[in-house]
């Protein structure tokens, strides 16, 4: 298991944490997304435990990195963020799980046991893809998905708005209310998130002449 935190006194009480634990060793300590490739290039863990906010980077950006790495390892994200925007870039960025930083030690070391073995992290207090997935459509109010299908069809801002009679402003403060929710940082993104969530259904393309 590779430990990735910049508080250094916070990573090692992990690793103490750890030790009491005869399933689990830490083969180093990272305080930065650099580091942590580095690391996991060399060490080839199975488990990354990564806090969220590094100082060169955030988890989404460290998961892209040890993918691009081709490291198939595991990664659980710390965090003291509680908000949906954050929970679900994590998420999205393709982590085993998300464990908070308010919950027990014992809630750590189940979850760290969950993602090793493949087990469902629901039980264990951490949150999983799947049940931030399945609460994604209930977060969208009726015209924030309304607008979302429309920017799917390819429509712009002033179009949806004679569409829908409403003012461009408004279309931008739905957008924009829409994009936060589901942890998007770009309408495109927005768009493929509710394609593929079910969310809204995948645009048509039309043939020549239709």
């Amino acid at each position: 298991m590779l430990i990735v935190d910049d508080h250094r006194m916070f990573a090692e009480s992990l690793i103490r944490l750890l030790e009491d634990q005869p399933d689990f060793l830490a083969v180093g300590v990272a305080g930065s997304v650099a580091e942590a490739t580095r690391l996991a290039r060399s060490a080839r863990p199975d488990v990354v435990l990564l806090d969220y906010r590094l100082p060169d980077g955030d988890a989404p950006a460290c998961i892209a990195q040890l993918r691009q790495d081709a490291s198939d390892a595991q990664v659980l994200v710390m965090t003291g963020l509680t908000d949906a925007g954050t929970m679900r870039a994590a998420l999205s960025a393709g982590c085993a799980g998300i464990v908070t930083k308010d919950r027990a030690a014992h809630d750590l070391v189940a979850a760290l046991r969950a993602v090793v073995s493949g087990e469902p992290l629901e039980a264990t207090g951490a949150t999983a893809p799947g049940e931030m997935r399945s609460n994604r459509s209930g977060t969208l109010s009726t015209r924030e998905r309304e607008i979302v299908a429309h920017l799917a069809a390819g429509q712009s801002t002033e179009e949806i708005a004679e569409t829908l009679f409403i003012s461009p402003v408004t279309v931008r403060n739905h957008v924009q209310r829409a994009l936060a929710k589901l942890g998007a940082r770009s309408r495109l993104e927005a768009v493929a998130i509710s394609v593929r969530e079910g969310i809204v259904s995948p645009p048509t393309s039309q043939g020549p002449g239709g």
